[in-house]
């Protein structure tokens, strides 16, 4: 199996760093992701969702329970093996860096040591996620928000990683701009097989892009799903209510 969480437990201290008194965000989950898919993560907020992107990068650690990535624990991961894209595309972009630095710094920071393989290697992706070579010696504030996120993306995918985790990446982001970068991730699960975890509230995003959907509500699974038999027949109670009114064809 691709990536396997089993009985993962988080809890997060309520008040000062002294309080005893905490918070359970997951409780005793576990689920499977499976290699080459795009698997989206929905529920409202403070459900679990990002905490659950959070633990498998790094960021956060569990409390209890096991991760299983490609056949070993996740800690025992590459850092390059799993990337992430985040909502804001301005602030996750340095904005004193032009535009080809930054795709070059993961390829830097990761041991390619050679700075015309690092260029080579920065300008197929910006061809990759369809801006022109001039964009390299821009900067950040000279892009539009959905280039912006093309290159947060081109960042993650200049390293090969085997899993990427998407935060909200187009939700803030207009109705037509975020059509293509849903675009560019479904090229490049389709064409570089990179798994996809895909953190939404956006339930008509969800539909679109993903292959299976795990549902959470006070962090616990409620549904865990293909996608077209989660919106059109919800087993659980509160999968009947999260998607009342929802409309699929």
């Amino acid at each position: 199996m691709f990536l396997q969480v089993k009985n993962l437990t988080k809890s997060y201290r309520i008040g000062s760093f002294f309080s005893k008194e905490k918070k359970e965000i997951l409780k005793n989950i576990s689920f499977d992701v499976k290699e080459g898919e795009i698997f989206s993560i929905v529920g409202q907020s403070g459900a679990g969702k990002s905490t659950i992107g959070k633990i498998l990068l790094g960021i956060e650690k569990e409390d209890s329970g096991e991760i299983v990535f490609l056949g070993r624990p996740l800690e025992k991961r590459k850092v390059q093996e799993i990337q992430m894209v985040f909502q804001d595309p301005y602030s996750s972009l340095n904005p004193a860096m032009k535009i080809g630095s930054i795709l070059e710094e993961p390829l830097k920071v990761n041991g390619v040591k050679d700075k015309d393989e690092r260029r080579r290697r920065a300008k197929a992706m910006l061809k990759e996620i369809g801006l022109d070579e001039n964009s390299e010696d821009k900067y950040p504030s000279e892009l539009s928000g959905g280039q912006r996120q093309r290159v947060v993306i081109g960042a993650a995918m200049i390293l090969n990683p085997k899993l990427v985790v998407c935060d909200e990446p187009v939700a803030s982001l207009d109705l037509s701009i975020q059509n293509q970068i849903l675009n560019l991730i479904r090229k490049f699960n389709r064409e570089y097989r990179t798994t996809f975890i895909f953190i939404s509230h956006d339930l008509g995003v969800v539909y679109n892009i993903s292959d299976r959907v795990l549902l959470l509500y006070k962090g616990e699974i409620q549904e865990l799903r293909e996608t077209v038999e989660f919106f059109k027949n919800p087993q659980s109670e509160y999968g009947k209510y999260f998607l009342e009114g929802i409309e699929v064809e």
